[in-house]
């Protein structure tokens, strides 16, 4: 029979905003004890179950979450000390479902790469999944985009997006919890992803234009946390 604090962790692992708020000390152990019984109850199959018991196993996973949470932010964080972030406004995204009757359909895709150049302020962005393309550019391309694509059925089209990219320290590739260490502090300013993007050493949040501001000032806050801890 597993113990209620085995359960207890794994109901908490399956949904990440109770963890953060573990994490963070914002939550009511008692009142969260409440509402998670019912579960717990079940799965331990003991008609025994006390919520002072839960209630201690929230607290006691509380301390643990906050402990390996420092230890492993201040690890991410010392490998960003170089990072730097880069704005990219007036960007459309259009998705395309793939036409796989079509031959022409891979020249198409390469004549998108000739018709946006390489240099300062550019920006292009081609995802193509099994069944659907999105194609994300600077919105004075998004016509000439649709007219080589012609035939292709359009199932998506946004407008009024940028992109806050930030540069990812090489050595961090085998770090877990890269990309969500950022969307979380994004996610919980209420600022909407609408696109993630990423490179070798570099991560693109597409975001609304009107939520670029406020998105910028997230990461950087980030960044900057890492500045003044290595003065």
């Amino acid at each position: 029979m597993r113990s209620v604090a085995e359960i207890t962790r794994d109901i908490i692992e399956r949904k990440p905003f109770l963890e953060d708020a573990l994490v963070r000390g914002i939550i009511n152990f008692n009142s969260l004890a409440e509402e998670i019984f019912p579960e717990v109850k079940e799965k331990t199959r003991n008609s025994d179950v006390k919520l002072t018991t839960i209630a201690m196993a929230l607290r006691r996973l509380s301390e643990n979450l906050q402990q390996r949470n420092i230890l492993t932010i201040e690890k991410k964080l010392q490998e960003f000390v170089d990072s730097q972030t880069t704005l990219r406004y007036d960007l459309s995204e259009t998705t395309f479902e793939i036409d796989k009757k079509s031959s022409e359909f891979g020249n198409k895709i390469g004549q998108i790469y000739s018709l946006v150049p390489i240099e300062k302020g550019s920006y292009l962005s081609i995802t193509m999944g099994t069944n659907e393309i999105t194609v994300i550019s600077r919105s004075k391309y998004e016509k000439e985009i649709s007219n080589i694509l012609r035939g292709a059925k359009i199932k998506s089209k946004v407008k009024n997006l940028a992109a806050v990219s930030i540069t990812i320290p090489e050595d961090s590739l085998d770090n877990p919890g890269l990309f969500y260490y950022f969307t979380k502090a994004l996610t919980m300013d209420g600022i909407n992803i609408v696109e993630l993007i990423s490179t070798f050493s570099e991560m693109h949040f597409i975001v609304y234009e009107d939520d670029v501001s406020e998105a910028s000032k997230t990461l950087r806050k980030i960044l900057r946390k890492v500045e003044i801890e290595n003065l």
